[in-house]
């Protein structure tokens, strides 16, 4: 989910929940760092997905996949002050989907995930955040509006590389091959846009039910 809130709320959701922060919150698994830098340095050439019982049978996740998807999971733990504020943000954004709210949903395979295999190491790590999770003021937006350009505006060669990794990653750890993958490129970077022209604030993150 990546929606516009009012900048005044964004800019105080923080400070209104951080009681709620524990010792020990956000605390990484050991082998955090490890992995962290396995991503960074060349993770994502390993092969993901191979296909399972011959060339023309179905995509099937290799243990990089899953290495990845755990790392995903593990770089934003769900904390009291985390879950307060993404429910407040949530009742701050638009109730409908369209240019100030973008919503993918998913059984299983993670859209997070599939958008950072996707883009690969390098763009990721130019969107706002931290792996999908942010809480941005208008003018922190407008800030970050530039990289999140360079990261999401590709050249033809590399949205087709984009997609289809997209829709591997999709269908192969999850149930969900008909996801809308030029969605999840086109959208945050739409909802964040619309963000830095209102001069709104912006919030993302990943909920699971």
């Amino acid at each position: 989910m990546v929606g516009v809130i009012p900048d005044a709320e964004a800019r105080e959701l923080p400070n209104r929940y951080v009681h709620l922060i524990q010792p020990g919150d956000w605390k990484k698994p050991p082998d955090f760092s490890q992995e962290l830098a396995w991503w960074l340095n060349g993770g994502e050439e390993e092969t993901f997905f191979e296909r399972a019982k011959g060339p023309s049978g179905p995509l099937a996740p290799t243990s990089f996949a899953h290495r990845f998807a755990d790392f995903i999971e593990d770089a934003n733990v769900s904390t009291a002050a985390t879950d307060a504020m993404q429910d407040a943000s949530m009742a701050l954004m638009p109730q409908a989907v369209g240019a100030g709210l973008f919503v993918a949903t998913a059984r299983k395979a993670n859209p997070v995930a599939a958008l950072c295999y996707g883009l690969g190491a390098q763009r990721s790590a130019m969107l706002p955040g931290w792996f999908g999770n942010f809480l941005l003021s208008a003018d922190e937006v407008r800030a970050a509006l530039p990289r999140a350009e360079e990261a999401l505006l590709l050249s033809d060669a590399q949205r087709s590389t984009a997609l289809s990794r997209i829709a591997d990653w999709m269908t192969a750890m999850g149930d969900t091959p008909d996801c809308d993958a030029a969605e999840l490129i086109d959208a945050p970077l739409r909802v964040m846009r619309y963000a830095a022209e209102a001069g709104s604030g912006a919030a993302a993150f990943s909920r699971w039910y």
